[in-house]
C-alpha cells in the first residue's frame, strides 16, 4: 500500500514550502510536489525585500496581513537556523522611499504625519546615511521596520527543515492531475508515480490556473514577468534598501546590490531582455550615480503570479473537502510567506482565523462565483 500523506502541497516555491513547513511543525505528514527544484521559480528571482509599506498606501486587510507576516520573520529566521543550520540572512536596515519631485515629497511627508514606523528625512539627512544617493532627490520616507533576506537561503532552509521533520520533497515531479479517490482522499498523478493524501494545498503560483479551473470558474492567475540584475560597487556603498516607483536597490551581505524589477504582462518567457535590463540600469544610475561604474554580475527573470486585484488567494474550499489554495501572491511571495503558512495551517485545523483575512483573500471576491 502506498503511503497516505496528511497533506500534499503542489508547488515548491516559497508559498508552498511555507505552507508545508507550518503543517509539518504541527505534526502532519506532508509531501511537496515541485516540477523543478524547490525555490527555482519566482521565489529565486525575488530580491528578498520585506517591504510592507512599499506595496500599498492603504491601511487595509492586505497591509495588516503584510505587516503581521513581516513581524514573524525574526522568530522564523531563528527557528530555521536551529532546525536546518541555514542562515536566511535576515537584516533590518530599513528602507528609503525616495521623492524625486516636489509632489512626491508632499505626499510622503503627509504619510509620515499619519503612519507609524515611518518618518520623513530631508535630502541632507538621507545623504548623511547614504552618501551615494543622487542630489536630485527632495528627501525620502524612512521605513525603519522594512528589511530584507536572501530568498534562495530561505527556500533551502524551509526544504531542509521540512525533510528533517519527516516531510517528503519530490523535486522534478510535475502534477498532471488530481482527483478525489473513492470520495475519501486525493489521488495525485505525476510522471513518476501516483500519490495519495488526505488534503491538498494548491500553491504552484503562476501555474495555478491550470489546476484551479478544475473546480471553479472565472478565476485566473496570470504571469507577470519581472527582471533583475546584480552589480558590485567599485566606489561607495549602500546600507539601506532604496526604492523609487518601480525600481529598487537592495544591498546584500556579500557586497552586491540587486536592482529590480521590470513588470511585463502576458508572457511566459523567463529570459531577461536587453530592453528590460537597460531600463533598470538607467533608473538605478539616476538613483545612485556611482552604479554607472559598478561591475555587472548577472541578470535573471521570473514569473510572478498576478491576479485581477494584485492580492493573493488564501482559502479553504467550501464545496470540496480538504482542498486549500494559496496562490497569486504577485510581487509579495517572500514577504507574505510566513503569514500565509500560518493561515493555511489554521484553516487546515479549523482554528479561528482573522475574519478580515478570510474575507479579503477568498476565491469568489472578484468574479462573484459562489463556492
Amino acid at each position: 500500500m502506498k503511503p497516505l500523506f496528511d497533506a500534499g502541497i503542489i508547488g515548491g516555491g516559497v508559498i508552498g514550502l511555507a505552507s508545508a513547513y507550518y503543517l509539518a511543525k504541527a505534526g502532519l505528514r506532508v509531501a511537496v510536489f515541485e516540477s523543478g527544484k524547490t525555490g527555482s521559480g519566482a521565489s529565486s528571482a525575488a530580491a528578498g525585500m520585506l517591504g510592507a509599506h512599499t506595496e500599498t498606501e492603504k491601511d487595509d486587510a492586505f497591509f495588516r496581513f503584510a505587516k503581521e507576516s513581516q513581524a514573524l520573520y525574526p522568530k522564523l529566521a531563528h527557528d530555521l537556523l536551529l532546525e536546518s543550520g541555514i542562515d536566511i540572512q535576515l537584516q533590518y536596515n530599513g528602507m528609503y522611499k525616495l521623492a524625486m519631485t516636489a509632489e512626491e515629497a508632499d505626499s510622503l511627508k503627509k504619510r509620515a504625519e499619519i503612519e507609524k514606523d515611518v518618518e520623513w528625512h530631508s535630502k541632507e539627512k538621507v545623504q548623511e546615511y547614504e552618501k551615494g544617493i543622487t542630489d536630485a532627490i527632495y528627501g525620502a520616507l524612512k521605513i525603519e521596520k522594512d528589511g530584507k533576506l536572501t530568498p534562495a537561503a530561505l527556500c533551502k532552509a524551509f526544504t531542509k527543515a521540512i525533510q528533517l521533520m519527516s516531510g517528503k520533497i519530490f523535486e522534478n515531479t510535475p502534477v498532471y492531475k488530481f482527483s478525489r479517490f473513492e470520495g475519501s482522499h486525493y489521488e495525485i498523478e505525476t510522471p513518476q508515480d501516483t500519490f495519495f493524501c488526505e488534503a491538498l494545498i494548491l500553491a504552484n503560483g503562476t501555474w495555478s490556473s491550470r489546476l484551479i479551473k478544475e473546480f471553479t470558474r472565472n478565476i485566473f492567475v496570470h504571469p507577470v514577468k519581472g527582471e533583475c540584475l546584480s552589480v558590485t560597487m567599485k566606489d561607495g556603498k549602500l546600507s539601506s534598501t532604496v526604492f523609487h516607483e518601480s525600481c529598487y536597490l537592495v544591498p546584500k551581505l556579500d557586497g552586491t546590490i540587486v536592482i529590480g524589477a521590470t513588470m511585463k504582462e502576458g508572457t511566459w518567457n523567463t529570459e531577461p531582455s536587453v530592453q528590460g535590463i537597460a531600463a533598470l540600469m538607467n533608473k538605478a544610475v539616476k538613483i545612485m550615480p556611482a552604479i554607472e561604474d559598478a561591475s555587472f554580475q548577472r541578470a535573471w527573470a521570473g514569473l510572478r503570479p498576478g491576479t485581477a486585484d494584485s492580492k493573493p488567494f488564501i482559502f479553504k474550499h467550501q464545496g470540496i473537502p480538504n482542498l486549500f489554495v494559496a496562490t497569486g501572491h504577485y510581487r509579495n511571495g517572500i514577504l507574505l510567506a510566513p503569514k500565509t503558512g500560518e493561515m493555511i495551517r489554521d484553516l487546515f485545523f479549523n482554528r479561528p482565523a482573522a475574519e478580515e483575512y478570510v474575507h479579503a483573500f477568498r476565491m469568489d471576491r472578484a468574479a462573484g462565483v459562489k463556492l
